[in-house]
């Protein structure tokens, strides 16, 4: 099964505005943007892996000033624009705490949302629309580690009819309706993922050139991941206002003339555009 991710930081989701800069602040969303059933279409066998997937970097991180926020757009609104992976991070910081924590992952500013509150939101959406999927990647943080993985286990048990945790990559049919655990490096439940490395130094570097050597390899049979992220003193903004441009011209362009279509995976974005995400799907 094959996936790649692709972070970025990027979202436009007023009319022509900013048309082609992928890029979006606004954290209004006219419901014509809406793309809740995008996955429909996709046949059943077809491996998650294989399908070009927007997905959002840092999903969750809405508060906590310039340094802090990668998105503008609720879990609510992202789910409908269209984008179907989610970056968590998550933790518990007191020993009584019995819930666990949404933060950012550089300066830990509280998200005001519990995990469970989060699986109850996608799950609410995937009723509604069950013919897709959604991604979900959880990377914890914080001093009570132990505690967190027994909450996970605990929730997973709980959701595991709806929850795919296996090593191996779903095809469609084995996913709608589900949430697909990636593995983090702090959590190690659910389908193996790897980097694409399309970007070096936050620039895209030979990518076709890469998606050819990665597509026999990895693209059939593993989720690959391509990231950008913002230094700890550089705000995602400014990165995503770079970055998503320089990636929605890769997407346009790719559709067009790539020989190597079907291995551009998962995009993990910052501020995305709504014409980003259409593109991407």
């Amino acid at each position: 099964s094959k996936y790649i991710k692709v972070l970025n930081s990027s979202a436009i989701i007023t009319s022509c505005a900013g048309s082609g800069s992928g890029f979006n602040d606004n954290p209004a969303l006219d419901p014509r943007f809406y793309n809740t059933d995008w996955m429909k279409s996709i046949p059943d066998d077809t491996p998650v892996s294989a399908i070009s997937i927007p997905g959002s970097h840092e999903s969750l991180s809405l508060y906590g000033g310039p340094l802090a926020v990668c998105q503008v757009w609720t879990l609510d609104k992202q789910l409908k624009v269209g984008i179907r992976y989610f970056d968590v991070h998550a933790g518990i910081w007191l020993p009584n705490q019995k819930s666990i924590n949404i933060r950012d992952s550089h300066w830990m500013f509280y998200q005001h949302v519990e995990f469970d509150g989060v699986l109850r939101d996608i799950f609410n959406f995937l009723n509604r629309h069950n013919r897709e999927t959604v991604l979900l990647k959880v990377t914890f943080h914080g001093l009570y580690r132990e505690k967190v993985v027994l909450l996970m286990k605990k929730l997973t048990k709980k959701f595991q009819t709806r929850i795919w945790t296996k090593l191996s990559v779903p095809n469609m049919q084995q996913a709608r309706g589900k949430i697909v655990f990636l593995q983090s490096e702090s959590f190690h439940t659910g389908t193996e993922n790897h980097k694409s490395f399309f970007f070096q130094y936050n620039r895209l570097q030979n990518v076709e050139e890469k998606i050819k050597h990665i597509k026999p390899h990895l693209c059939d049979h593993h989720v690959v991941l391509t990231e950008t992220k913002a230094s700890v003193l550089k705000s995602p903004k400014t990165l995503a206002r770079t970055v998503n441009k320089e990636l929605h011209s890769l997407v346009v362009q790719h559709k067009k003339s790539s020989l190597n279509r079907g291995c551009l995976g998962v995009f993990s974005l910052s501020f995305p555009s709504a014409d980003l995400i259409k593109d991407i799907i």
